[in-house]
């Protein structure tokens, strides 16, 4: 059956079945005009992002589960980056009539499984008919204390540059897929572009143990540090060396002429937390997060006074960074 046949209505009753009742804290779910939800004891914190068919993802390159579980996670991934636990989501949905209704369950059921698994309620949403692609969005919210969001303002030159996990993975899958290339020899590549994580634990305790900045990375880690250098003032000196790749990432680079370094300098879609720390509390943010989030963290470089990005090579040779980042309204994207 295609969602034309379908009809809006009975398509919002087939979505709002796919959604758990919401949690505490939910006085009106799904089913009204609008949600009612108990105000936060702290601050809450508010995202919305989507992802957009031939922008985005293509059909092809995932599981309709795989878009909604994406589709949540990129949310939940800025809400980890301000350190803040997550609440709710509301979801809206705009695809042609010709859309299988089976696809559009598949996306719930991946949007419910990931929402079930970091806690959050789905309280709401709209559907549209779309004359074009599909699209899938989500505004989320979560809470964290009052006052103690960590910006992206807050790095002070001095401070050091972590990063959770591997970088540079998800564009690997990305290229891959592309290119068709051999994607069943680099699963861990896949499964970074196509089902990222959210580094909600991670970046909690990081909030709690006095993160100077933090952001995910999402357009590249050239691009998001100087989103917060800007917003600080201050410049960064990055240590190529340092960068966490994949083995196979790094198998993958060497078989078909990429080059690792670059992919996690500046390949995005990543969503792991680019955290700043005083350099007296970096060890123990990283030691931390390993042990109570079992996501590995590591020193890539530090803050600088001067307002420009350098990236040391491993003789010691300095580059100025030129920040090529995804730009939607760019060349480069």
């Amino acid at each position: 059956m295609l969602v034309g046949e379908l009809g809006e209505a009975a398509l919002l009753e087939r979505m709002r079945q796919v959604f758990a009742p919401a949690s505490t804290g939910v006085l009106v779910g799904i089913g009204d005009d609008a949600a009612v939800t108990v105000p936060s004891v702290g601050n809450e914190v508010l995202t919305t992002d989507f992802l957009l068919e031939g922008v985005h993802f293509r059909k092809e390159w995932l599981t309709p589960a795989d878009l909604g579980r994406k589709s949540l996670a990129v949310n939940l991934s800025d809400l980890a980056a301000m350190g803040a636990a997550p609440l709710y989501a509301i979801v809206s949905l705009a695809c042609p009539r010709e859309t299988p209704v089976d696809y559009i369950d598949e996306i719930c059921q991946g949007i419910a499984a990931f929402a079930s698994a970091a806690r959050i309620s789905v309280i709401g949403g709209n559907t549209a008919r779309s004359p074009g692609p599909l699209m899938v969005g989500i505004s989320a919210c979560g809470s964290v204390p009052a006052g103690m969001a960590v910006l992206r303002s807050g790095a002070k030159a001095g401070d050091r540059i972590l990063v959770t996990g591997y970088l540079g993975s998800a564009a690997a899958g990305l290229w891959l897929l592309k290119n068709e290339k051999e994607t069943d020899r680099f699963p861990e590549l896949i499964r970074a572009f196509r089902t990222p994580e959210a580094r909600l634990a991670a970046g909690e305790v990081a909030r709690k143990l006095g993160a100077s900045a933090m952001t995910d990375i999402s357009d590249g880690l050239a691009s998001d540090l100087r989103h917060i250098c800007m917003q600080s003032g201050a410049g960064a000196r990055i240590e190529m060396k340092k960068l966490p790749v994949h083995p196979q990432l790094k198998l993958a680079a060497g078989q078909h002429g990429l080059n690792a370094k670059e992919l996690a300098l500046r390949g995005g879609e990543d969503y792991e937390l680019l955290i700043i720390a005083d350099r007296e509390k970096s060890n123990g943010v990283a030691g931390e997060i390993a042990r109570s989030a079992g996501v590995p963290v590591v020193e890539i470089g530090e803050i600088t006074p001067a307002a420009s990005i350098f990236t040391v090579d491993a003789d010691g040779t300095e580059r100025a960074v030129e920040v090529l980042g995804f730009d939607h309204f760019g060349g480069n994207g």
